[in-house]
C-alpha cells in the first residue's frame, strides 16, 4: 500500500497516547505539516483496539505511545499484529523511550517504525514534515487486509 494523498483525501490517522497534551501537540504539528488527516485519539490500549475492532474504516496508521495506563503500547502492538484483520496497518511507535530493549521489542513485535519523542514543538513539525514526506512519496507498506 502506497500512501499517496490525492485532492480532498485525508489520511485517517489513529493516535494513541495518555498524555492530553502530547496528543494536542501532534495534532497541531499535523496541521502545520499541510497534510490532510483525520485524527482519532485514544489514551490507550484498550480504546485503540475498540476504535479498529468496532470501526467500519481501518486506519491508515496508528501511532502508538508505549508507556501509557490500562493496556501499554507493547502490548497493544503485540494485539494488533497477531491479528490478521489489522496485521497491514502501518504502526509507528512515538515514544520518549530509546531504551534498545524497547527499540527491539517493539520492532520485533511488528512495528514499522520507532520515533524518539522530539524535544520540542519546532522539532516535532521538523519529524512530522519529514516523515510524512517519506510516508507519502517513498513508502510502501503491506495490504494484507485477511
Amino acid at each position: 500500500m502506497h500512501l499517496t494523498q490525492t485532492k480532498n483525501a485525508k489520511l485517517n490517522i489513529l493516535l494513541a497516547d495518555d498524555d492530553a497534551v502530547d496528543r494536542e501537540l501532534f495534532a497541531e504539528g499535523m496541521a502545520e505539516t499541510g497534510v490532510l488527516f483525520n485524527l482519532t485519539e485514544a489514551s490507550n490500549g484498550i480504546e485503540v483496539l475498540r476504535l479498529v475492532e468496532g470501526s467500519e474504516e481501518l486506519p491508515d496508521m496508528i501511532i502508538l505511545d508505549l508507556n501509557m495506563p490500562v493496556m501499554d503500547g507493547r502490548t497493544t502492538l503485540k494485539e494488533l499484529k497477531s491479528r490478521e484483520k489489522f496485521r497491514h496497518i502501518p504502526v509507528f511507535i512515538l515514544s520518549t523511550s530509546n531504551a534498545h530493549f524497547d527499540v527491539t521489542a517493539a520492532y520485533g513485535h511488528g512495528a514499522n517504525l520507532f520515533l524518539v519523542k522530539p524535544d520540542s514543538f519546532t522539532e516535532l513539525v521538523n519529524m512530522l514534515n519529514c516523515l510524512f514526506t517519506i510516508i507519502m512519496k517513498y513508502a510502501y507498506f503491506s495490504r494484507n487486509n485477511g
